[in-house]
């Protein structure tokens, strides 16, 4: 695991937020909310939200809805 990447971890987890790896993909994680709601994002939205000084819960909703936001172009059919 990159070493920024588990900086930013590190950082989650000392704020209460359990991070672990998705089993799908090795640069996809799952935050846990205290609440237990859970986040996944890629190692890329992780480094973006700590570059922006985001790297908490807020932030990991904000990513999490920006995500849901954009469509899915994925057609079932031709897979």
């Amino acid at each position: 695991m990159d070493k920024e990447v588990s900086d930013a971890i590190a950082e989650l987890k000392a704020q209460g937020i359990p991070v672990d790896q998705s089993g799908r993909q090795a640069d996809r994680y799952i935050a846990t909310a205290p609440n237990g709601e859970k986040y996944e994002f890629e190692a890329a939205g992780l480094l973006d939200l700590k570059a922006k000084a985001k790297l908490h819960l807020e932030g990991l909703q904000e990513l999490h809805f920006e995500k849901k936001k954009t469509p899915n172009f994925h057609n079932p059919a031709r897979s």
